[in-house]
């Protein structure tokens, strides 16, 4: 790291070894010789090294979420590196041509992982943060240590409001994104003050081909909801708006509810009791013939055809008030890029949805909406325009252009700098 002063023009005028008052830090390859009289200037993205600290092709939404997001950053930078979790159900045959390595595990030790990446020289690390994903304080914290020099920002996917426990790894972080303007004002709120926080949306997918396909469930009423089988998860809120649509009439009698429970290694135990709640809980309200639960991680080939063949899409999350989390749901932008409706709920996973998609907030206001998209056709109709403008919006492209754009932000707000020309 070389020390520079600048005159008024942003010209190079003296180059140190250390740091002076006033004096700003940049990297560079350039001679010293060469560097006086020069400009300094925030570099630009597409000379950039970026480093990816994440899961990578493994049955997890944060996996899906950064690949998604390398896929569209790749041909907008120089090089991207990825520095994977060790994980043994990963499909680890891309990895050479997608320029993977992988050489962590959880809660052991990020040192390793940190002396590769700083021996790559990249420009900028991103690190794809769950709790889940780093779960020990000590080996978070020392890697955060570790990367002091290195400008880098750490991706927060979930920020939880009442967890003051959480608040020694996120308080920690100097550069952090989150999804939301809500989960901004949440760590805002919990004393995140002196940290640099930037809003990036979750990004969504535009497929080539959402047509309907042909309905092989053979019910007007098919209803589709898919993700990994936790409690929050609103599968019960969902069942329970189903026994009141098929009670209630007539025409509901054949509606049917197809929940696509994928399953984690990391909570195998947990996703079988909840599927043992939900099946109690179907022979309670005698809707055997309605609901069925698939319990297997499916590709995302053959989601989208549940979507293009089911005429709904049900995300109804529920809020424990003793554990509030903000984000983004990766799942209800898939069925949004799908072209079907979609009914989302209160939780503050879909806050940046308000307006968009309907959010009820228990099961007699779920059957309400349900009845409402399948009986009002211009109803449906203005869904379908809001969720594709939305998806428009948020493509994956612009969101990568946005990841640059706080990328740029960070370097200018600490100061890092490259030279420009003479």
């Amino acid at each position: 790291m070389l020390y520079v002063s600048i005159n008024k023009k942003n010209e190079i005028t003296g180059i140190f070894d250390r740091p002076l008052g006033g004096v700003k830090t940049f990297k560079t390859d350039k001679p010293v010789n060469e560097l006086i009289g020069r400009r300094i200037g925030v570099m630009n993205p597409s000379n950039m090294k970026i480093a990816i600290i994440c899961n990578w092709r493994t049955p997890c939404g944060i996996s899906t979420y950064s690949h998604f997001l390398v896929d569209a950053l790749k041909t907008k930078v120089k090089e991207i590196k990825i520095f994977s979790e060790i994980e043994d159900k990963a499909d680890t045959t891309h990895d050479q041509n997608e320029n993977v390595v992988r050489c962590w595990r959880r809660g052991e030790s990020m040192l390793p992982t940190v002396d590769e990446i700083i021996e790559w020289n990249p420009d900028f690390v991103i690190i794809q943060h769950e709790f889940g994903i780093f779960p020990k304080a000590t080996r978070f914290l020392k890697m955060l240590d570790a990367l002091e020099d290195i400008p880098h920002a750490v991706v927060l996917h979930s920020v939880y409001g009442t967890h003051m426990d959480k608040t020694i790894c996120t308080s920690a972080i100097k550069n952090i994104i989150v999804h939301s303007k809500e989960g901004k004002k949440a760590l805002e709120n919990l004393g995140h003050t002196s940290n640099f926080i930037q809003v990036v949306p979750h990004g969504c997918l535009i497929f080539d081909d959402v047509k309907e396909l042909w309905n092989i469930f053979q019910t007007p009423y098919a209803i589709i909801q898919f993700g990994f089988g936790f409690f929050y998860k609103g599968v019960d809120r969902a069942i329970k708006a189903i026994g009141i649509l098929k009670n209630s009439d007539p025409k509901f009698k054949d509606i049917f509810y197809c929940y696509l429970c994928s399953e984690s290694t990391n909570s195998s135990s947990v996703h079988g009791e909840y599927r043992d709640y939900l099946e109690d809980l179907i022979k309670q309200l005698g809707l055997e013939d309605n609901v069925a639960i698939i319990r297997k991680y499916h590709s995302d080939e053959s989601i989208n055809n549940y979507l293009r063949t089911a005429k709904l899409a049900l995300f109804p999350y529920i809020t424990d008030p003793e554990n509030v989390v903000y984000g983004a749901s990766g799942a209800v932008r898939v069925a949004m890029s799908n072209n079907i409706p979609v009914i989302a709920s209160e939780s503050h996973m879909f806050d940046d949805l308000e307006g968009i998609v309907p959010r009820p907030k228990n099961e007699q206001e779920l059957a309400q909406e349900i009845d409402k998209i399948f009986s009002n056709e211009e109803y449906k109709t203005s869904l379908l325009f809001k969720t594709k403008s939305f998806v428009q919006d948020n493509n994956w492209g612009l969101i990568a252009n946005k990841y640059l754009n706080a990328i740029t932000r960070i370097l200018e707000n600490n100061n890092f700098i490259e030279i420009n020309t003479k």
